[in-house]
């Protein structure tokens, strides 16, 4: 919306309101070309309290503030505030330090500062919070997007005309120009780390650099901007003291909004399928499946509702909705392979109701195929019983497309063996399971809420590597490891912190608390595949020693093994791949696998889309971007320290079944990561089996 088209309301509490949100730091830039005095003089009324301006168009109070040289001196003051990325978020008692730094250079596959044009914001003393927002207003101005600070610098002449129609006389603006060039340099790095700042450690050059993520305006304010547009999901994350963190937090009242995107996690029972089968009659089909919008919008496409226009359009869109039927029906099929899993593992049970149940259960794997008429007259007759479904049950259009599929499905399930991979030298899987984190924080980053940081898992993988380096007393290596969320919980109450300050430091007094800081947290249970590389001629390890050496945190949040009661064995090594897929093959269909994205995103607006339309993709926080060379610096946890900006990147959640069919060759290339430290970006990538 332009700038004259908000003039023109006649309501003004209404206009006062659309005009506050047009200029705030995170809607849409308006454009104001031709309106630059009108704009000055909305900009300098924000500048006092809400509660002393009745008109923010109002002429002569901007005149009077213009003329305040006090007042006028307070917005200039505040421009040594200005920041890129703001190192009081979220801990507000960082003091006394602002970060000005350039964009970072792209990093392929992965969201930051880098992907957005460049914007300040401001984060200093409270009271200041309104003679802050004048210079740092933001606008589209003759094609350009530009701020009040950036007119100033850059000495228009237009702008000149419209500050002197205000009161302010050419010397005067010459003098405010010199100030904010001496304030506003192109870069301004703290000269030591606050006792507040976060600080994470990684190795670097044989020792360790200390990492402080620093948030970026420019990212923040497009993610509110994109959260308001409903163009993604978000929750929220509240400030007490939204003037003390930021003005982009002020602006909003302290309620940040956060990308949302938790794991394809489903509520897991207490009983096995059979078991829950066996009590409830429960049918051995996922129903569910064909409520699904994307399923039914699949079938809709292979039954012709197509409107592309050109032919190879309509060939690639239907490709795509036949791959996305196969997984569908994967999933319908999941509770039989389920069962069928339990039967095959020893259990006589043998209460089927039906001819086709039987069939599917008890039939040798080599004979599904036989099942094929009955099952696909099944999956119509479920149709039949759907609202939106019954139009596509036995449509001619999709009969046989629906019985390739199934057949596609049975005989898969009929092969005997998977591709037999071959063990690699001096190299070991372990294989934990259900593993317990209580309180994970699911924050993967200030920008992500949902699935724990990748970061998380390449920090666990160290700290294995280094514990069980030591207790084995020679140097062993986890190459990569893959990552499987069997439950998922997520809290929803805040957490109270502990009593830190002292109240009188020279007397005896009570013992405050500091003030609360939002946050995200979740309880996990999770199964976790970590390839461990051997010295040569090294024996493996007992399982004693591969136990003991494992750490005891993950995501900020507690990690320990299954009670005793629950499983004794959760740590199995294994020397042979295949061996090992087996096992995962049979994990529970309500879990997920967190596989790497190979597409990853290359800007925001495509992250938007490729989220809306894939509900298997997923936000996350996979590293971090470095904003300047490594050096040594007071207040650091190592010998090195670097501000860094978190980067966004993209995950899939894969369903067992769906990995159970891939094979496993595909598992094992596709499914693993490691933690990659070059000198533009340390992050958790893919890691094929080769790595």
């Amino acid at each position: 919306m332009n700038l004259p088209e908000l003039l023109q309301v006649q309501d003004t509490d209404e206009r006062n309101q659309l005009l506050r949100k047009a200029l705030a730091p995170y809607t849409d830039l308006v454009d104001v070309t031709g309106y630059e005095h009108q704009l000055l003089v909305i900009g300098i009324n924000l500048t006092i309290p809400r509660k002393d301006v009745d008109d923010v168009l109002d002429k002569a109070l901007a005149k009077s503030l213009m003329s305040n040289s006090a007042h006028l001196q307070h917005c200039i003051d505040e421009v040594q505030w200005f920041h890129t990325h703001n190192v009081k978020y979220p801990d507000s008692r960082v003091k006394g330090q602002r970060i000005i730094f350039p964009k970072p250079a792209v990093t392929e596959g992965r969201l930051c500062s880098a992907n957005l044009k460049q914007s300040l914001g401001w984060a200093h003393n409270s009271s200041q919070v309104n003679p802050a927002k004048f210079f740092a207003i933001r606008f589209i101005w003759q094609s350009r997007v530009m701020s009040l600070l950036d007119v100033v610098i850059d000495d228009l002449a237009t702008w000149k005309i419209a500050f002197q129609s205000l009161g302010i006389t050419k010397k005067q603006l010459s003098e405010i120009r010199e100030t904010l060039l001496v304030y506003y340099s192109s870069s301004q790095i703290p000269p030591e780390v606050s006792d507040y700042s976060k600080q994470i450690r990684v190795p670097y050059q044989n020792d360790y650099c200390a990492l402080t993520p620093v948030i970026s305006h420019s990212v923040q304010s497009k993610i509110q901007n994109m959260a308001f547009s409903r163009k993604v999901k978000s929750s929220n994350i509240e400030h007490h003291h939204p003037a003390s963190v930021g003005s982009l937090v002020a602006a909003l009242g302290g309620n940040i909004r956060v990308l949302d995107y938790p794991p394809n996690v489903r509520q897991k029972t207490a009983e096995s399928f059979s078991q829950c089968r066996k009590r409830s009659d429960k049918d051995v089909f996922d129903h569910s499946v064909i409520k699904d919008s994307r399923f039914l919008d699949a079938l809709s496409l292979i039954a012709g509702d197509n409107s592309a226009p050109t032919l190879r359009q309509r060939r690639q869109l239907r490709v795509s909705a036949m791959r996305l039927i196969r997984k569908y029906l994967a999933l319908w099929l999941s509770p039989m392979m389920e069962w069928r899993d339990s039967i095959e593992a020893g259990s006589h049970e043998h209460s089927a109701t039906g001819t086709l149940e039987e069939q599917l259960l008890y039939l040798p794997i080599e004979n599904l195929p036989d099942a094929l008429s009955g099952l696909n007259a099944r999956f119509h007759q479920a149709l039949q019983y759907h609202r939106r479904g019954a139009h596509y049950a036995y449509h001619p259009e999709i009969l046989f497309p629906i019985k390739q599929q199934l057949k596609w499905l049975l005989r898969y399930m009929a092969k005997q063996h998977d591709v037999i991979i071959s063990p690699q030298t001096n190299c070991v899987y372990l294989y934990l399971q259900q593993l317990v984190v209580h309180d994970a924080s699911l924050l993967s980053n200030p920008y992500v809420s949902g699935i724990p940081a990748l970061t998380a898992l390449g920090g666990l993988m160290h700290n294995y590597q280094r514990r069980l380096s030591a207790l084995m007393e020679c140097e062993c290596s986890i190459q990569r490891s893959a990552w499987f969320i069997e439950q998922y919980h997520k809290q929803r109450i805040k957490k109270l912190p502990e009593p830190d300050q002292v109240r009188y430091k020279k007397k005896k007094s009570d013992v405050r608390r500091p003030s609360i800081t939002d946050g995200k947290y979740g309880d996990l249970v999770m199964n976790l595949v970590l390839e461990l590389q051997l010295p040569e001629s090294v024996p493996i390890p007992e399982l004693s020693l591969l136990q003991a050496a494992f750490p005891s945190h993950f995501a900020s949040g507690t990690l320990h093994p299954p009670s005793l009661f629950e499983q004794t064995d959760w740590l199995s090594v294994y020397a042979s791949p295949s061996e090992l897929f087996t096992v995962l093959a049979r994990l529970p269909r309500t879990g997920c696998w967190i596989y790497p994205d190979d597409k990853g995103v290359s800007s925001f607006d495509e992250l938007a889309i490729r989220l809306a339309n894939d509900n298997d993709l997923k936000p996350i926080g996979t590293g971090f971007i470095p904003l300047e060379e490594p050096s040594c610096r007071v207040g650091s946890v190592a010998p090195y320290h670097c501000y860094v900006e978190p980067c966004i990147g993209v995950v899939r959640c894969m369903n067992p079944i769906n990995v159970r069919l891939s094979g496993s060759q595909h598992f094992y290339q596709s499914a693993f990561w490691h933690f990659d430290i070059a000198n533009d970006a340390m992050l958790m990538k893919k890691a094929t089996r080769d790595q």
